[in-house]
């Protein structure tokens, strides 16, 4: 299945650029008007690619990863039972954990972050607990659960001890969870007067997916053209949320109180018939039909959202017309910093230390782990 979602994936991405290249040749955003780009401070720059994972490192699908005040780099695929290790260079140094229900070991590992000191913390889905590797070292120096009914699909330590989860509403077979429509849900985990708080601090829709319905079963694929939300922890304990069809950021305190940081305005990009035929020949024959009875469609703007270690959000714009996409740096007031181009089928995972860190695929659909150097 996870070979058949990347095949699906890249036949998306290669579609969408020759598609993008016949339509507009010799097409560079440097040359846009400033109207396409109202947010902007000054032109795209190239960023330089400064290493790539190997032979060395065999990976599969990239789930998450984080990167250490050294330029180390933290895996989490889905095949690997622990967490694969890359140096500086993106060449393999070790794997952390291994598969099992003991102090190290885990279930199924869904998030990693990179704590002050370069702590190593994992989330691990299945077993629903964290736990806490030191820096260099393979044991672990603690593993707790959250304390907690409510199952969290990724948990993330904040200052202080206190905890963000977040969790998703299940797919109904009676068509309870409104269609493709579901509900994603923040909580503020902690601990007060020696019990355990779990409370729902912001609410948003979830991914937007494919959803059949049988009699007494569901099966759900993946939208190509669907609705996502992107989060990240900025450094005050706020946390920066984004919808993938509107260049609005909004702030959101641990209290529950949700702020626009700031909105620009982004241009549509409308589904080619060629692009959505490409992605229904990706499908099922079911599935392939519920897509089709959807059109038409339009991209989403956005591809991504990540908090760099200077406080500032990489936001990654969509544009249809290129092989190449905008990624911009802004402050959390709406400031405009930096923007550089990347590959469209690089995805950004991290900012650090001046580079971005990502996965892309290579030409024989094989996940590499890819840094860049920022100017």
């Amino acid at each position: 299945m996870t070979a058949e979602r990347k095949l699906f994936e890249a036949l998306i991405t290669a579609t969408l650029l020759v598609a993008c290249s016949a339509d507009t040749p010799g097409a560079d955003s440097t040359d846009a008007p400033a109207a396409d780009r109202p947010w902007a401070a000054g032109p795209p720059v190239q960023p330089v690619l400064e290493a790539t994972s190997g032979d060395d490192a065999v990976l599969s699908y990239v789930w998450d990863l984080a990167t250490d005040s050294r330029g180390h780099v933290y895996v989490v695929d889905f095949r690997e039972p622990g967490i694969v290790e890359l140096n500086r260079d993106l060449g393999y140094e070790r794997t952390i954990g291994r598969e099992g229900e003991g102090p190290g070991e885990f279930g199924r590992a869904a998030a990693a972050q990179i704590l002050e000191g370069d702590s190593l913390l994992v989330w691990d889905s299945q077993l629903q607990r964290l736990t806490l590797f030191p820096p260099g070292e393979s044991g672990a120096a603690s593993v707790r659960s959250l304390g907690t009914q409510e199952r969290s699909g990724t948990t993330w330590r904040l200052a202080g001890g206190a905890y963000l989860a977040r969790s998703s509403t299940a797919y109904m077979a009676d068509g309870s969870d409104q269609g493709s429509t579901r509900t994603e849900v923040l909580r503020h985990v902690r601990e007060e007067e020696g019990r355990v708080v779990d409370e729902v601090i912001f609410s948003y829709p979830a991914a937007e997916s494919l959803v059949l319905r049988a009699e007494g079963a569901v099966s759900v694929a993946e939208h190509p053209f669907g609705r996502s939300s992107f989060v990240g922890l900025l450094a005050d304990g706020r946390i920066a949320h984004v919808s993938s069809d509107a260049l609005e950021v909004r702030t959101v305190d641990l209290a529950g109180d949700v702020q626009t940081a700031f909105s620009y305005p982004t241009a549509d990009v409308p589904v080619s018939r060629r692009d959505l035929a490409a992605a229904a020949d990706g499908l099922s024959r079911n599935f392939a039909r519920l897509l089709r009875e959807g059109a038409p469609y339009f991209w989403p703007s956005l591809t991504g959202l990540v908090v760099d270690d200077e406080g500032r959000i990489w936001i990654g714009l969509r544009d249809a017309g290129l092989t190449k996409w905008e990624w911009a740096a802004f402050l959390v007031d709406g400031t405009h910093q930096l923007s550089v181009e990347l590959p469209a089928e690089f995805e950004v995972h991290a900012v650090r230390g001046g580079r971005m860190i990502g996965v892309e695929q290579d030409e024989l659909d094989v996940p590499r782990i890819r840094a860049y150097r920022l100017p």
